[in-house]
């Protein structure tokens, strides 16, 4: 999948003449956004919740993602563990042309539940990660900046401050602006600040870890902290494969009821 988290978010070499002369903070992104060349992956995914107590919760999920390629990306999570949360799913399925789908299924309920596309500022499982944050973000929906270059742990990197183009962009993830730092090179998103809507710091982002999938680099950590509340939230991959051949249709409403 092109996006996570992340989004989730949430992640190409050209001879260094070339680049230079496209170095805005358009082409950046569009260059770390647009990295996966694979079609499908499985993995176990770790998300584990930390307050500002000290306290912890770990939810234990089974991932998949498939990058389609009539420009969709899909991605389906099954909840293994703990018990208040085993059986539930999570679907999307993003649409580089349209209108972004979600669902939820709740096997206390039994059914699935369409999540509202305006609601991508809202937080994913009770974590930090918003769902905004573990799609892919659709580039023409902000409005890119071009910052000093900077060091970030000790790795070059090009700075680029994203604004939401519109009101309702900005309303809906919830973000006046995100600044993110980008590794020369490698164009891979390292270090993220979110403000929020009153353009109050709200939430940093760090990738210490990354692994390589046929000479690409894919976030497999990611801590995100809300310093507003102190609470963190880390997402951590591991058993990673991709291109077994998972099915177009497995990323469904019927397959997601079957995540109990």
């Amino acid at each position: 999948m092109k996006r996570l988290f992340i989004s989730l978010g949430v992640l190409f070499t050209v001879p260094f003449m070339l680049f230079a002369q496209e170095t805005t903070g358009y082409s950046i992104m569009k260059k770390a956004v647009n990295k996966s060349n694979w079609d499908d992956m499985k993995a176990t995914l770790t998300l584990t919740l930390r307050n500002n107590r000290g306290e912890t919760r770990v939810r234990k999920i089974q991932f998949f993602a498939r990058d389609n390629a009539q420009d969709e990306t899909s991605m389906l999570m099954r909840f293994e563990a703990p018990a208040d949360v085993q059986g539930t799913g999570f679907l999307t399925i993003e649409h580089n042309n349209g209108e972004d789908e979600r669902y939820l299924y709740l096997p206390a309920l039994r059914r699935v539940k369409r999540i509202a596309t305006s609601g991508s500022g809202g937080n994913f499982m009770s974590s930090d990660f918003t769902y905004y944050d573990i799609g892919t973000p659709k580039l023409d929906e902000w409005n890119y900046t071009r910052l000093e270059d900077d060091m970030y742990n000790g790795i070059p990197c090009f700075v680029v401050e994203c604004r939401p183009k519109t009101k309702a962009i900005r309303e809906d993830t919830d973000y006046g602006k995100i600044i993110r730092w980008v590794s020369k090179g490698k164009f891979n998103t390292i270090h993220s600040v979110y403000y929020d809507q009153s353009m109050e710091k709200k939430k940093v982002l760090d990738v210490p870890e990354f692994t390589e999938l046929k000479g690409v680099d894919f976030a497999s950590k990611m801590i995100m902290h809300d310093i507003q509340i102190d609470h963190t939230s880390t997402m951590e991959f591991s058993g990673i494969v991709i291109d077994t051949g998972i099915p177009v249709d497995f990323f469904s409403q019927r397959y997601l009821q079957r995540a109990h």
